[in-house]
């Protein structure tokens, strides 16, 4: 299949319903990325061990995939406005609940097992709008909705280590974020139909099994979801090992990463209108490849962070632009492609860590971080072999579901 470098731009429509998905989700990311810092404070105030204070990320993704998953039939029963509105509201009470003082790791294990249900439900029902809603803008406007879920998760953790520091306390940052989602829906208003109503899901007795281009899309997403994962959770200890810097330093040289992923989606988002999205993600994945390298190869901070900044906004749009080739490949089974990739990304963020800190066990951290390079080689490779036409040039659902 050949591909143009440059098309005629999509520019996404910034109406008030792909403002408030915007924000939804972008809301819900404050809270994930500042979930590390929560954790922190929390572990302390309860007084529990490490490995009980690191189970709460399980209930997280655990909670999370049955969310994702169950999400499509629920949209299809009660529409995906409605859903997505009870999604946000049941996630800002999930959170309120889990704030409160009890000194139980039983307690909060719960609520973040509950708030992640609630809030994959949130998240597929935005990204599936949005990908309907866009069409073929569908990868710009997923650029913009990702630069500002990066920005949120520079702000939340954030937020809760300057509330931490004063007599507010540190859960005065996450509540910030339940506000927003209160607030949010009021602004949505009382009619939510617009955003899908009942019925309107193509489900697989209506419309057919999943095409397999989407499982292999699903897959890429995973392996570049694991790699930008293993570089977010592991890189603070990537940095000491190789820096010599304290814990302290090393954690604020993880920003530098963080923010080129915010960088490089901002700007991107230009590209994302008027490049190939196919080609775009390719060159994304190479140049990701590349610039790891000097991250892996460099032995002083002043080369270290900065290539940390330099792969963030290498690989900046290797998620939205994966995540819009997967709804787009599923030739108009949106909500079940969108909840597929979901359970899959939060399955990746739970196991490829772990597989690295596996590895750095018998190796070191530095060492282990090859899996990097190798599952963004993979993903490069999923790309390429199994390439997704533009919006226009995807089977229709009836063809499809006939094929």
């Amino acid at each position: 299949m050949s591909h143009e470098v440059v098309h005629a731009p999509h520019r996404p429509r910034h109406d008030r319903p792909t403002l408030v998905s915007f924000a939804a989700i972008a809301l819900w990311s404050w809270f994930v990325y500042g979930l590390g810092a929560s954790l922190a404070f929390l572990k302390d105030e309860q007084g529990s061990a490490a490995w009980l204070s690191g189970l709460h990320s399980t209930a997280l993704a655990i909670g999370g995939i049955i969310g994702a998953l169950v999400a499509p039939r629920l949209n299809n029963r009660f529409g995906r406005g409605l859903v997505t509105r009870v999604g946000v509201l049941g996630t800002a009470t999930c959170l309120a609940l889990f704030l409160l003082p009890i000194p139980h790791a039983v307690w909060t294990l719960a609520w973040i097992f509950i708030a992640c249900f609630f809030g994959n439900l949130l998240v597929v029902g935005v990204n599936s709008f949005i990908g309907i809603h866009q069409g073929a803008a569908s990868p710009a406007a997923f650029t913009e909705s990702a630069a500002l879920n990066a920005l949120a998760g520079l702000l939340g953790p954030l937020a809760i280590g300057i509330c931490a520091a004063t007599v507010l306390g540190w859960r005065w940052g996450v509540i910030i974020a339940i506000v927003g989602m209160v607030v949010l829906e009021l602004i949505r208003g009382p009619r939510v139909r617009s955003y899908g109503g009942p019925g309107e899901v193509a489900t697989k007795r209506t419309s057919g099994s999943l095409p397999t281009r989407t499982y292999v899309a699903v897959v890429a997403t995973m392996s570049y979801v694991g790699a930008e994962f293993c570089m977010s959770l592991w890189g603070v200890q990537l940095i000491e090992e190789r820096t010599g810097l304290s814990a302290a330093a090393a954690s604020a040289g993880l920003s530098t990463f963080l923010g080129g992923l915010f960088v490089g989606r901002v700007v991107g988002s230009g590209l994302a209108r008027r490049m190939d999205a196919e080609l775009l993600l390719r060159l994304v994945l190479v140049a990701g490849l590349c610039v790891f390298s000097l991250t892996w190869l460099a032995t002083s901070a002043w080369l270290l962070l900065p290539s940390f900044f330099l792969t963030g906004l290498a690989l900046s749009l290797s998620f939205p632009l994966n995540l819009s080739r997967t709804l787009r490949s599923s030739g108009g089974r949106t909500d079940r492609a969108a909840a597929l990739q979901l359970a899959g990304s939060t399955a990746a963020i739970g196991s490829a860590p772990f597989l690295l800190g596996g590895l750095a066990s018998g190796l070191t951290v530095h060492g282990a971080f090859l899996i990097v390079p190798v599952l963004l080689a993979v993903a490069l490779i999923l790309v390429v072999a199994f390439p997704v036409p533009d919006v226009d040039n995807v089977p229709a659902l009836d063809d499809a579901a006939a094929a």
